[in-house]
């Protein structure tokens, strides 16, 4: 009996080592790694952008002022905005409001992608720990969500993306005025499934995304837009998520389930913004 006890201590003991043992490694082949891409990305961003410049004969005196009204513009929308945040604030104390979570963006290029073939379902961006980047950050760009942060190393982070079948979003349908009041549902990752005509160059294609627990009795509109609930503490209220295309009722008979279409070009990111809240040190 207590050679048996021994062997399972022993086994549970070194199972134990093994897992450490393997995240440790992990950890630092990804910082083994970070010079190398960083490398090629900077090479990309830099020479290649200059090389391409040359060889395009890109007009830029017509680009410089375009980029000047662009500017003039947010100069504009600055000023309104400034306002704005002036009177939020001041109504924020009349009402005695709770002051909204401090966080500030980080911008993070692209790295590398990793998943299934010919469809990505995360990314390696270069901004990790040292940047104040943390497990369950938001990714987004400027069109919509992108993800969030599933692992972060000094350097680096892994961006779940929200097609990846594990993820979840918290969501409610963008309806100013209806009658239906506030829908909300989950958003699940759509994943991957084999293509009804074989390709010769994709493997596989993108299933859309699913918005489920909707309620039964309202059918929304296609191209309604979905936006996060800011329920759950990760995501906040109103960032955009995808467009509606249709909706069912689900074979339970319970609720109404969509299928959502993603308002990210996830294919095409070449950077992202990492919202990185400014949490108390006691946070995590």
């Amino acid at each position: 009996m207590k050679q048996a006890k021994f062997w399972v201590w022993l086994f549970v003991l070194t199972l134990a080592a093994l897992v450490s043992w393997r995240a440790g490694v992990r950890d630092f082949a990804r910082e083994a790694v970070y010079p190398y891409e960083n490398a090629k990305v900077w090479l990309d961003r830099t020479l290649g952008v200059r090389v391409k410049a040359v060889f395009s004969r890109v007009n830029h005196a017509s680009r410089n002022a375009m980029l000047e009204r662009d500017v003039a513009r947010l100069r504009v929308l600055a000023a309104e905005t400034e306002a704005l945040e002036a009177e939020v604030a001041r109504l924020r104390s009349v009402l005695d409001f709770t002051p909204a979570v401090e966080c500030r963006w980080v911008a993070a290029p692209v790295l590398s992608r990793g998943g299934t073939v010919a469809v990505w379902q995360s990314l390696r961006v270069a901004k990790g720990s040292l940047h104040g980047v943390r497990k369950g950050d938001p990714v987004v760009v400027p069109d919509g969500v992108v993800g969030r942060i599933s692992d972060v190393s000094p350097h680096t982070s892994e961006v779940m993306l929200i097609t990846d079948p594990n993820s979840r979003i918290s969501c409610e349908l963008e309806m100013p005025g209806a009658e239906a009041g506030v829908v909300r549902g989950i958003l699940y990752g759509g994943g991957t499934r084999p293509a009804a005509e074989p390709q010769l160059k994709l493997l596989y294609v993108i299933e859309p995304l699913r918005l489920r627990y909707l309620e039964r009795d309202f059918e929304p509109p296609p191209r309604t837009r979905i936006v996060t609930s800011g329920l759950g503490q990760i995501f906040p209220n109103g960032l955009a998520v995808g467009y509606l295309l249709e909706s069912r009722i689900e074979p339970n008979g319970l609720s109404r389930e969509a299928e959502v279409m993603p308002a990210a070009d996830i294919a095409a990111v070449e950077e992202v913004f990492i919202l990185s809240l400014q949490r108390g040190p006691h946070a995590r």
